[in-house]
């Protein structure tokens, strides 16, 4: 079975996701505070695209929401950034979209606190676009030096050579065997069936071209969300339950060694689907037991499919074969 060593969550991608969310929590506090006494009881808390205030609320209101939403961006992110920590790739995206969105945050609100100072009329309030514009920028420049302070995504790393502990079948020099399953998810079909009914429901009451993206995305999730999987010799072979292309097929040559362990779609690749991340790839429908493939390159290629063990054994014997074989013999 491969043996994997995944990247451990690193001090300096937690901090870049959670510190901008708490120094905007001193930033915004210090603000109101300071300005306490000149600012309305009731406050512009909404500005609108022509930098006019078009949304009101009391001061305790407003802080509380503030104050809810930046911890909340620190505790959803921080959290993600630990979960998905064996995918480093997408790990070190969620910390830098978690630190962009609190800078972001901080400056919008701070502004808007700023401008109802000493407002008699909190619908006089105005925000110069000017401030939403300095609040992106400031964001994408936090995601840039994020970006760098995460460091380079980071390959995972797997043991070479075959493994003799790893489990193999009992087959003669002259006997093949061939194993195949079905496999798929219960979430991707229903969803894809909700998504062509929204498209058909667009279609009918407005029009097919506004249908059209609903109806592409909604028919591939619908009907390609399952799969059978086939070892034999030939390698692992992958091919949808109602049709027979797209095919994927990992030749017996590529497989240095065979095994199986559990999968979780987020957490390990980032969602549903053929997946990619540094190191693995392959086709993940579900949660659960997958069949876990190291290749000749070193990277790794999963399918999530019940009764992996055995299609292990089966591929680790063929390849075993494959290898004392001369070649042309």
């Amino acid at each position: 079975m491969p043996r994997t060593r995944h990247l451990p969550v690193t001090a300096h991608r937690s901090l870049v996701t959670v510190a901008p969310s708490l120094l905007a929590v001193v930033v915004v506090l210090s603000v109101f505070l300071s300005l306490h006494d000149r600012l309305p009881a009731r406050m512009a808390t909404h500005i609108g695209p022509g930098g006019e205030a078009d949304g009101f609320s009391g001061q305790g209101a407003f802080l509380a929401v503030t104050l809810t939403v930046l911890l909340g961006d620190a505790v959803l992110f921080g959290g993600l950034v630990h979960w998905i920590r064996t995918n480093p790739g997408a790990q070190r995206v969620l910390a830098v979209i978690g630190g962009a969105v609190a800078v972001l945050t901080g400056w919008l609100v701070t502004a808007v606190l700023l401008a109802n100072a000493d407002a008699r009329d909190a619908a006089s309030v105005t925000l110069p676009g000017l401030q939403a514009a300095l609040a992106f920028g400031a964001a994408a420049v936090y995601a840039a030096l994020g970006w760098v302070i995460c460091g380079r995504v980071q390959e995972t790393e797997t043991a070479s050579g075959p493994s003799a502990g790893a489990s193999r079948l009992s087959l003669g020099d002259s006997e093949t065997a061939v194993w195949s399953r079905a496999t798929g998810s219960r979430v991707l079909p229903v969803t894809g069936a909700l998504v062509l009914a929204a498209g058909l429901v667009v279609g009918i009451t407005t029009g097919w071209l506004p249908a059209l993206p609903l109806l592409i995305t909604g028919a591939p999730l619908a009907l390609l969300t399952g799969a059978r999987v086939t070892a034999d010799r030939r390698g692992i072979t992958v091919t949808p339950t109602f049709a027979s292309w797209p095919r994927l097929n990992v030749p017996l040559e590529r497989i240095a060694e065979a095994g199986h362990r559990p999968v979780n779609p987020i957490r390990d690749f980032g969602g549903w689907g053929y997946r990619a991340r540094p190191g693995a790839s392959g086709i993940v429908l579900r949660s659960g037991d997958a069949l876990s493939a190291r290749l000749t390159t070193g990277s790794e290629f999963v399918v999530t499919v019940d009764d992996a063990a055995t299609a292990a054994a089966l591929l680790n014997t063929l390849a075993d074969r494959e290898r004392r074989t001369p070649a042309g013999g």
